[in-house]
């Protein structure tokens, strides 16, 4: 099973300005390997999150007819707190 986030990768550009917002010395750099390892980071959470969510909704499915359920914003609010421990 190939994992959802394998051909899009996360832009390093991105993780860079997202981890920049947080710094409080705006002189602070990034080296380009650790913008790769934390891409890749965000990478396998969003996609553990999106897999735990899907298995959070299949598990509320109860129609035997819906065999597809849709993953919404309580699904993921409902694994996101197990999430973040796991991490």
């Amino acid at each position: 099973m190939s994992e959802p986030f394998d051909e899009e990768k996360i832009k390093t550009k991105f993780i860079e300005k997202i981890l920049k917002m947080r710094f409080k010395n705006l002189n602070t750099k990034i080296q380009s390997d650790a913008a790769k390892l934390s891409a890749e980071v965000f990478r396998i959470f969003i996609a553990e999150c999106a897999a735990r969510a899907a298995i959070q909704a299949q598990n509320e499915c109860t129609s035997e007819n819906d065999t597809t359920p849709e993953v919404n914003n309580q699904h993921l609010e409902k694994v996101l707190p197990q999430l973040l421990l796991d991490f």
